[in-house]
């Protein structure tokens, strides 16, 4: 990957990025596929040539370094040391609504289609992404429109008015929130404000559940893209990531502010970059967005005790 700045807002779309990969090959993973052939009822033959169809309709909506790479269809959840409770969580007894899980950042809810498949009902399914488009066309991808009863919303996470427009209704309505992919992408002060949201949103008792994953690095602290970030307006943006010891201190923020010191159970594991592996936890082995020694993987869970 090239080290030169993006010049212009324009290139944003170039099929020349070095993030937007021309061969899907070892970048869609066997659990994906099986989603998409067993799911969606997509013939294994055409798996891929709907795959590349629908990656540049999704980059025509907004061209994000995991739609070049693929990570769309990435699945993190069933690997997830949380998954199986997961799922118990979210079976409902008696059947009914409820419980619900939100997924924050949902990109095209392909997480949430994953659960759906694995028997979760997706009426107590929910995703919001900042990007609208994304969510109208994952319906497309998964060839789901008549079947998937979830509810998207298209948020911006940091709205003032976000439990009066787009969430609203939503506090304490949560079992299970997921963020997958989404943390890393701010700095410290936006993940103590983006956490604080997710408390209001979570069912205030004993067993709700905060999960995800992220890039992480080894002593926490802020790292940029390999390139400058021509998302950010201003130049380079810096973000912020973990570690197991940084990320418990966020919690412990988090928890100062929210006002539930005291109230939470914090694990997570995280495992350093393997040389030549990219950003993502799974089988493909693209070229890393972040760069520097230390960096790697984290995956977390914060449960209400």
């Amino acid at each position: 990957m090239t080290d030169s700045p993006v010049p212009s807002r324009l290139e944003k779309f170039s099929k020349e990025n070095p993030w937007y990969y021309k061969d899907l090959t070892g970048h869609l993973a066997p659990i994906s596929r099986k989603l998409l052939e067993e799911y969606s009822h997509i013939p294994p033959e055409d798996v891929d040539s709907h795959v590349y169809k629908l990656r540049d309709i999704l980059w025509s909506q907004a061209p994000y370094p995991c739609i070049g790479e693929f990570k769309f269809l990435t699945l993190n959840l069933p690997k997830h040391p949380k998954y199986k409770h997961l799922l118990s969580l979210l079976r409902p007894s008696p059947p009914g609504p409820g419980p619900f899980m939100l997924d924050l950042g949902c990109c095209i809810a392909q997480e949430l289609r994953s659960l759906a498949h694995a028997g979760i009902p997706s009426t107590n399914l929910f995703g919001s992404d900042v990007v609208s488009s994304y969510l109208t066309t994952s319906c497309e991808l998964f060839n789901d429109a008549s079947t998937f009863q979830a509810t998207l919303v298209p948020a911006n996470i940091f709205s003032p008015t976000l439990f009066e427009d787009s969430f609203k209704g939503w506090e304490n309505k949560f079992t299970v929130v997921h963020a997958g992919l989404f943390l890393h992408l701010f700095n410290h002060e936006q993940q103590i404000a983006v956490c604080e949201r997710v408390v209001k949103l979570m069912k205030a008792e004993k067993g709700s559940m905060f999960l995800g994953e992220m890039v992480g690095c080894r002593g926490g602290g802020y790292r940029g893209p390999k390139q400058t970030d021509f998302w950010a307006k201003g130049g380079e943006r810096k973000q912020f990531l973990h570690d197991e010891e940084s990320f418990a201190k966020l919690w412990g923020d988090v928890a100062e502010v929210t006002g539930t010191k005291g109230q939470w159970k914090v694990e997570s594991t995280f495992r350093e970059r393997a040389p030549g592996e990219g950003d993502a936890d799974g089988e493909s082995k693209g070229r890393a967005f972040f760069t520097g020694e230390g960096i790697g993987w984290i995956k977390f869970s914060v449960e209400r005790i």
